[in-house]
């Protein structure tokens, strides 16, 4: 077998020659533009501020090359936005649906697209999962037809380490399915995913890249950038990906869904194998995936002695205070609202004495250990006897910090509403957190 090919090209402030110059080198790619129907790009925004979601002067850059291919060829900008967000929301917010209608683009809110029943992964990792039917007509029943380019942003990320073309397509599934098994199988099912569809091309947008992602603060991003200047693609997103660990200054290996993914055999994470093309962007040390909380002194978390699932409860939970607490206000804000949160497996009966009420009871694990003993201790405890849904601890958690969810959004209430409402009237399944 030949070894992949995966191309590195700095950008320079030129989007449009560096998109160019990289699709070059892949012939069959073109060939596959010329004659496919449809191209659906699966586009990373998830969230607001800048660099946190693929750069516009890209996505247009790319479609762009398409049209240069083919000026009437059908383009659909794909996404299903993270929990505690709805996609059409944040795509007017950061300007892509003002693109698409220039460029004369479909978007294409899953969270709004109806669905049909699948299975993926095995053995323990097996769920039935909710798939967009638009996209199983397209790109599984009749692939050949259309062609699907990924093109996620780079980002260190606390619960998966890493965010490029593998991690991507979590936004092709919706809220409640994307929170099965986002607990410590977490890698593994990014791989299920990846079983389950492949991308014909990755393209990853490595302009700025974030540490101690996915969701900083507004004002803390800027001082969490990285300059790389440069987008990575490949036909193999593991061998983009394992690029684009070692851009962040990791070993494939050390990237748990990479590693697992060229283990299962769906691409090669070995850089010795992966005939890599361009000069490698500057790396003077690690870029940190481990979140560095800002939290309230009055904020308490307990977690039981048997641990948390960061890929989970913890996880969610740790990226959603830094949220609300610091994206317009600073922790001192929130003195004198106390709150305690207890999260995890196998808590001593000292844990659980003397907590600051109120108290959320986060995770199926803590729920079915320590409900029955905070309940007999304590007047105000709320329970979340969930996994892997932040948008559930968004809500709670705003409640009780007295955080005005609209408040995150740069866009107006009434604009908020508008576009729920939008939603809403074309299938949005997403309920504003209160």
């Amino acid at each position: 077998m030949s070894r992949p090919k995966v191309v590195i090209e700095k950008v320079g402030g030129i989007p449009r020659v560096a998109v160019s110059r990289l699709f070059e080198r892949y012939p069959d790619i073109i060939r596959r533009i010329e004659k496919c129907e449809r191209v659906f790009i699966k586009v990373n925004a998830v969230y607001f501020h800048p660099h946190l979601h693929t750069s516009l002067s890209l996505i247009e850059s790319v479609v762009g090359y398409i049209r240069g291919i083919d000026p009437q060829k059908r383009i659909r900008f794909v996404e299903n936005c993270t929990q505690g967000n709805f996609t059409r929301l944040c795509f007017t917010t950061i300007g892509l649906e003002a693109l698409a209608r220039k460029l004369r683009v479909r978007c294409l809110y899953l969270d709004e697209e109806k669905s049909l029943k699948v299975k993926m992964g095995e053995g323990d990792s097996e769920v039935m999962v909710r798939f967009p039917i638009i996209l199983h007509e397209n790109l599984i029943l009749n692939r050949d037809k259309n062609l699907y380019l990924n093109m996620p942003v780079l980002k260190a990320h606390c619960q998966t380490q890493m965010t490029a073309g593998i991690k991507n397509q979590m936004g092709l599934l919706y809220d409640h399915d994307k929170a099965k098994n986002h607990n410590f199988r977490l890698h593994q099912k990014l791989v299920d995913i990846l079983k389950f569809i492949r991308p014909d091309f990755t393209l990853v947008d490595a302009l700025k890249v974030l540490e101690r992602g996915p969701l900083a603060p507004g004002r803390f991003v800027e001082e969490c950038l990285h300059e790389k200047d440069v987008i990575v693609g490949g036909e193999d997103t593991v061998a983009v990906d394992a690029v684009c660990a070692r851009i962040l200054g990791h070993e494939p290996n050390v990237i748990k869904h990479v590693a697992l993914a060229a283990e299962q055999g769906l691409g090669v994470a070995d850089l010795s194998q992966i005939e890599v093309e361009g000069e490698w962007p500057p790396c003077q040390k690690r870029i940190p995936w481990e979140l560095k909380p800002h939290f309230p002194k009055s904020l308490h978390i307990v977690v039981g002695e048997g641990g948390a699932c960061y890929e989970g409860c913890l996880g969610h939970l740790e990226q959603i205070v830094e949220l609300l607490v610091n994206e317009h206000s600073v922790p001192t804000d929130f003195d004198g609202l106390p709150l305690t949160v207890v999260t995890g497996k196998g808590f001593s009966a000292s844990q659980l004495n003397s907590l600051e009420e109120p108290i959320i009871l986060l995770g199926e694990c803590a729920n079915k250990e320590a409900l029955e003993t905070l309940r007999a201790k304590y007047l105000r405890v709320e329970t979340l006897n969930t996994c892997g849904r932040c948008d559930n601890i968004l809500a709670l958690l705003a409640r009780n910090l007295n955080v005005d969810v609209f408040g995150l959004s740069p866009l107006s209430r009434l604009e908020v509403y508008r576009q729920f409402l939008t939603g809403r009237v074309h299938g949005l399944r997403y309920t504003i957190p209160r």
